[in-house]
């Protein structure tokens, strides 16, 4: 466990390290409550575009890592602090118990966020379906709510 958090905080430096070399628009951290349960980072390409990558632990007592490409755009007419985002990805979780195999598989992330006006947090909630691919083929259901604190 503490490997995986280990790569997992290296891999998150290693974004931030290319988010201050392109000055893009913005980097993120924060908690994801839900299935699963973890640590969120985010890096926005430019105003419509940011990769995301989630470090957590499953209640089913999994380890799991996801990275997406996301789209972001205006929610309808709503104001601008709301927005809308899709995207896709892959997910890989590990056993903790050993009576269960490792997976890999893709996953289409749909969410809707909410940045507070005037301060560095933004709140969202998405759903992921997906599709487990090995070590046997069979949908999958990811999904919850966090909270995003820009670091800049």
């Amino acid at each position: 466990m503490l490997r995986f958090f280990s790569l997992f905080t290296v891999s998150v430096l290693f974004v931030a390290h290319f988010a201050v070399a392109k000055d893009n628009d913005g980097f993120g951290i924060g908690p994801v409550l839900g299935e699963p349960t973890g640590l969120n980072a985010q890096l926005f390409w430019d105003r419509a575009s940011a990769v995301d990558i989630t470090g957590a632990w499953s209640w089913n007592e999994w380890i799991l890592v996801s990275a997406d490409f996301q789209l972001y755009d205006f929610f309808l007419d709503m104001p601008r602090e709301w927005k809308w985002y899709y995207g896709g990805g892959v997910y890989m979780s590990l056993a903790n118990d050993g009576h269960e195999d490792n997976t890999f598989g893709v996953r289409v992330p749909i969410g809707l966020k909410y940045h507070f006006p005037y301060t560095i947090v933004d709140v969202w909630g998405e759903v992921a379906p997906g599709l487990e691919l090995a070590p046997s083929t069979r949908g999958s259901l990811q999904g919850g709510v966090g909270l995003t604190f820009w670091l800049w």
